[in-house]
């Protein structure tokens, strides 16, 4: 079926939904996204609500896709995402700092997915898996009914 603009702008529709449905919480196997769009270095700046201070780090950003048929069937969907977000310690080179204490939740994705070692760099994470992630829900900021599907903690499958 070709698509016609013109008979498109005339042809009546049902209402539609307002809001995507999300991953269901929980545990599931997962590969990261190997689309380099979907890795994503973020500068994230601002002023504190509650000290009034500056502050400034980076994030790193993962697409994860779902394995779990039941989850596709249940959306819809033939790909289903969550989305991981990681603060980066970095040291004053710009590097990752390898310190106590420091890129702790990088460093669990990293063993989860077996990458924990010397020479590693971020663009190995793109297509990389299986792991297991758990799926939390986050409410949006300025709408609480809103729900964003976010990975909390990486596991290795073992």
């Amino acid at each position: 079926m070709a698509f016609d603009p013109s008979a498109f702008m005339n042809t009546p529709a049902d209402p539609l939904p307002t809001a995507y449905e999300v991953v269901p919480e929980g545990e599931y196997q997962m590969l990261l996204d190997s689309d380099l769009k979907m890795l994503e270095v973020r500068k994230i700046e601002g002023v504190s609500s509650k000290s009034g201070e500056p502050y400034l780090f980076y994030q790193i950003e993962l697409s994860c896709l779902v394995l779990d048929e039941k989850v596709k069937q249940k959306l819809g969907r033939d790909k289903v995402t969550a989305r991981m977000r990681i603060n980066l310690d970095l040291d004053e080179a710009g590097k990752l700092n390898s310190g106590p204490n420091r890129n702790v939740a990088l460093g669990q994705l990293r063993e989860a997915l077996g990458q924990n070692k010397t020479g590693w760099t971020p663009q190995q994470l793109l297509g990389a898996g299986p792991f297991i992630g758990r799926v939390k829900h986050v409410a949006d900021k300025k709408n609480p009914d809103v729900k964003y599907a976010e990975i909390s903690n990486v596991a290795k499958i073992t």
